[in-house]
């Protein structure tokens, strides 16, 4: 596989920049797709900057799990990053699976459904299939939300004891008057979420906005299953939790379960 190469404009320490140590950082990461070991003055001369930022970097990444130091004092790339590509390898495959069921769930519902992933202690929404005439007001921050008061965020915790950790270590901020905010009443809502299958949220991150969501999982009997990504529909209130709920969560769940067996199939 060709990797293209990244070319930053790079200056010194003068005019050091978290921005410009990411692009650095990017750049000496760059520098080991030709070479498999690598030390700091190449890497320096490489770059045009000098070899103490070169060493400083080089130990942040390997810190970082990024590169690894070798027995003869070089650096190679590290395992995290082998990790990262197979993250996204994978979450390239759970996208091309799930878009098929999800386009046929939101002519079911005829509301917008979502597809998202934990990162972090919030919820990545890789796709989103909106219905015309529903009447959601996405905003940017939507793309990202914090999962505890997201109903795939509630999901995919319930199914993740470190993920339920880290969100109650960094706390559960109000959204909304609606928004489940004591760490006991949040961890009650994942073990309702573990016995009925799915999660729901009520004006919880917007007012008059409600979702339902159902776990995506991996794994097996033998090994143990456990959520990686969730399918939710979302919608005005009155319509998910309304007469309509037992229909839009029959709806939720066989499509969550779909897409588990399409990703089984495919070995993911």
């Amino acid at each position: 596989m060709t990797v293209l190469p990244f070319s930053p404009v790079l200056a010194d320490d003068a005019e050091d920049s978290p921005l410009r140590s990411v692009s650095t950082a990017v750049a000496v990461l760059d520098c080991f797709a030709a070479e498999p070991e690598l030390g700091a003055t190449k890497v320096a001369a490489r770059l045009g900057i000098a070899k103490s930022t070169a060493c400083r970097m080089l130990a942040a990444l390997a810190a970082g799990g990024l590169l690894e130091r070798s027995g003869s004092g070089r650096y190679r790339l590290g395992l995290r990053l082998f990790e990262y590509g197979q993250l996204a390898v994978d979450r390239l495959l759970l996208r091309e699976v799930a878009m098929p069921v999800l386009g046929e769930l939101r002519e079911t519902v005829r509301e917008t459904v979502q597809l998202g992933v934990a990162v972090g202690t919030d919820v990545l929404y890789l796709e989103r299939l909106e219905t015309a005439g529903a009447g959601l007001r996405f905003r940017t921050d939507y793309h990202r939300n914090p999962a505890h008061s997201s109903s795939i965020g509630r999901v995919l915790a319930a199914s993740d004891r470190e993920l339920t950790l880290a969100i109650l270590e960094r706390g559960l901020e109000r959204r909304t008057p609606f928004t489940v905010v004591d760490p006991q009443r949040w961890r009650r809502t994942l073990v309702q979420t573990r016995e009925q299958g799915y999660a729901t949220c009520r004006d919880e991150y917007d007012l008059g906005w409600s979702s339902i969501a159902a776990p995506i999982l991996s794994g097996n009997e033998r090994s143990g299953r456990r959520a990686v990504a969730a399918v939710s529909v979302v919608g005005s209130t009155s319509r998910m939790l309304g007469p309509r709920k037992p229909a839009v969560v029959q709806g939720v769940r066989r499509a969550a379960e779909r897409i588990t067996s399409a990703l089984g199939r495919a070995g993911a």
